[in-house]
């Protein structure tokens, strides 16, 4: 669940606009405030990602509008959310980012992200497209996975997946190639190091907390509350002890641990409250 969703929208654009330092504008200011928000003109323009809804810009230099994000499938609200954060130099680990970006002629990846270059406008967007990300109800993103299922588009599908915390995609795909995060019944079996090759240190701390969340666990965490509230298979307990987990569940949470500290050690809250604004899906 992104910051957007645990703190009033004023102190988060605070937050937000914290992170980084000074911002300048793409372009110069106009005399008046412009009301609708205006796509940046080509060639910054990302080209429409094969299998998105609409040919609609993924990039806006103004403040979007709901119409700007009406309708636009999870890939698309990735790729919006992404494109402000590529424009600045991110990498990206999940491969499907990773190759629309770099198949883009103005794409050029830093070693880490230069937050200097996005604009007020880009940290207010990225909160916004957030927070209609994650603000899509059950019933909403059960009729997209329909609609993915119908046109075959495997990665809408997976991010649905993630979203609903259970499997949508096709029964054909093999247990071993599934994200457990998409599919939290992986781990019923030990987990290899390719299932986790993907994942950065926010999905490895929600992936770590999943084997306990499956037990029931409650979690001071408001990140974590408000993540497993959202998933129809978690059901707190009162009574959780640890003494729930078998000997799979350890050898999971082992192997989670060592990823994590190979990558610089567990998330803190506030990292992950921060990771969940600015890069939740990246």
């Amino acid at each position: 669940m992104p910051v957007s969703r645990l703190l009033p929208t004023g102190i988060l654009v605070a937050i937000l606009l914290g992170c980084g330092g000074a911002t300048t504008p793409a372009t110069a200011p106009s005399p008046a405030p412009p009301t609708p928000a205006a796509p940046v003109a080509a060639p910054a323009t990302p080209a429409p990602a094969q299998g998105t809804a609409s040919a609609r810009p993924l990039y806006y230099e103004t403040v979007l509008t709901p119409a700007d994000l009406d309708g636009r499938t999870l890939r698309e609200l990735s790729l919006m959310r992404n494109t402000i954060f590529a424009r600045a130099g991110n990498p990206f680990v999940k491969p499907w980012l990773d190759q629309y970006f770099r198949a883009q002629p103005w794409y050029v990846p830093a070693a880490k992200i230069d937050t200097s270059k996005l604009t007020a406008a880009d940290r207010q967007n990225v909160t916004l497209i957030s927070d209609r990300e994650n603000g899509l109800s059950r019933d909403h993103l059960l009729a997209m996975r329909d609609t993915a299922a119908a046109s075959g588009d495997t990665v809408e599908l997976s991010l649905l997946s993630e979203a609903l915390g259970e499997w949508v995609g096709a029964a054909s795909v093999p247990m071993a190639d599934r994200n457990p995060l998409e599919d939290p019944s992986v781990l019923d079996q030990q987990l290899v190091l390719a299932q986790l090759d993907e994942m950065s240190r926010r999905d490895l701390r929600l992936l770590r907390n999943t084997i306990y969340a499956r037990h029931g666990r409650p979690f001071k965490s408001a990140v974590l509350q408000l993540y497993f509230a959202d998933k129809a298979w978690y059901a707190e307990r009162a009574d959780y002890s640890d003494a729930a987990l078998n000997d799979i569940d350890k050898r999971n949470i082992a192997m989670v641990q060592s990823i994590e500290d190979r990558l610089g050690g567990p998330l803190t809250e506030w990292d992950h409250e921060r990771e969940e604004g600015w890069f939740a899906g990246a």
